[in-house]
């Protein structure tokens, strides 16, 4: 068993990650005031869910001791909240098996059920043959850094890895095309739909997001 701090927990995975303490005032901190430590705050929570290659669980203590203060869930979270009152979110997540199954993704190529996270983004088992668009892959490669270094945030924000070589395999052609592809939602789809559309009908990355020139030298 590893025990690791968010922070630390940056670039490793394991098969099942355990995520707790996920109360407010725990994560986000009350020391984050402003938007921006929120944002941080919830970059760190990412890293935390994304840890886990397999299986996750993420949990939080209605209260630090018996009969104390409640406390309520980390609000990156809204489905804590689904049962209503005090007890409500914990509840809601012990019954949420019962009632959605998971969704079984199988391999594209063999056939075979998906279980490793990274798998059932690319959509085949690592071991089938790629597909992959090396020219489309080192576009969508420079395109991600461009558009990271424009909002200051890491490169595994906009898109990871693994979801890169998925759409350089797939080479979504519409809307439904991509959002098929695990890591990618309506918020990312609004957000990067229509320049990965346009880099897989070609498109170059200076079309989408012109370099930025290095800053001059202030020294004489």
């Amino acid at each position: 068993m590893t025990l690791a701090s968010l922070h630390s927990a940056k670039g490793l995975e394991w098969d099942a990650v355990f995520v707790v303490g996920l109360s407010d005032g725990t994560l986000p901190t009350t020391y984050a005031k402003t938007p921006e430590a929120l944002e941080e705050e919830r970059r760190l929570l990412y890293v935390g869910v994304t840890r886990a290659r397999q299986w996750l669980w993420l949990s939080y203590a209605q209260s630090r001791a018996p009969g104390g203060r409640p406390r309520r869930p980390c609000r990156f979270l809204p489905q804590f909240e689904r049962g209503g009152g005090e007890r409500g979110g914990t509840a809601a997540l012990s019954r949420r098996p019962e009632r959605r199954r998971a969704q079984v993704v199988s391999c594209r190529v063999c056939g075979a059920t998906l279980l490793a996270g990274a798998d059932r983004k690319l959509g085949r088992c690592a071991t089938c043959p790629s597909t992959l668009d090396e020219d489309l892959f080192a576009r969508l490669s420079e395109w991600r850094v461009r558009v990271a270094g424009a909002q200051k945030v890491p490169a595994y924000v906009v898109f990871t890895d693994a979801t890169l070589v998925a759409l350089a395999e797939r080479r979504p052609t519409g809307p439904q095309d991509l959002v098929a592809i695990a890591g990618i939602g309506p918020r990312k789809l609004s957000l990067y739909g229509d320049a990965v559309l346009a880099l897989v009908g070609g498109a170059s990355v200076d079309d989408l997001v012109p370099e930025e020139p290095p800053e001059k030298s202030s020294a004489k």
